[in-house]
């Protein structure tokens, strides 16, 4: 009976000595991992917060989206809103370089910036704040645009995990769509 109860006791201390080992082979496999993924978070020499900080300066503007693209090289993608309309903007996650910026402005290629505005009877403060009327959210983008020959603004809005595009008519203030974004 002894030697069956000795048996029986190896077995168990084996059997502990090898969860042992597999346990902490996983936590030293999934510490380096994490830690890895941690770097990798954190390679680039400017973070996100001073990119955003950096280009609300420059552009004197606010950013209303941002992304970060995992690419090489990494890059922070934003959308700003100044007075002159919303920008997008590529920044080089490492240097803080921007790598390029872009007016969102979406117009009737006949008529120029200055015609389109000219023509909308309702700006882009009032078309946001009636977007946001029809959608309680956060403005993510804003672009002037012509829609089947009517000057409209098109707006898409974050709510929570949601995103609405609404248009809102230059003209009269009317909304003509409000749709969730599949």
């Amino acid at each position: 009976m002894k030697k069956q109860w000795s048996t029986i006791k190896e077995g168990i201390n084996q059997r502990k000595k090898v969860i042992m080992t597999v346990s902490i082979a996983s936590v030293l496999l999934f510490g380096g991992a994490a830690g890895t993924a941690v770097y990798a978070v954190n390679k680039g020499n400017l973070s996100e917060d001073e990119a955003v900080k950096m280009i609300s300066e420059k552009l004197g503007g606010e950013v209303t989206q941002f992304e970060k693209d995992w690419d090489q090289p990494m890059t922070y993608e934003m959308t700003v809103k100044t007075k002159e309309g919303y920008q997008d903007v590529d920044v080089d996650a490492e240097k803080g370089e921007i790598l390029s910026q872009e007016m969102e402005d979406d117009y009737d290629e006949d008529m120029s910036t200055q015609q389109a505005v000219e023509t909308a009877k309702v700006s882009r403060d009032q078309a946001e704040k009636i977007a946001l009327k029809a959608v309680d959210g956060q403005v993510t983008d804003m672009e002037l645009d012509s829609e089947n020959g009517t000057l409209v603004y098109e707006l898409e809005i974050k709510q929570g995990q949601k995103e609405y595009d609404v248009v809102v008519d230059a003209t009269t203030g009317k909304v003509l769509k409000n749709q969730l974004d599949d």
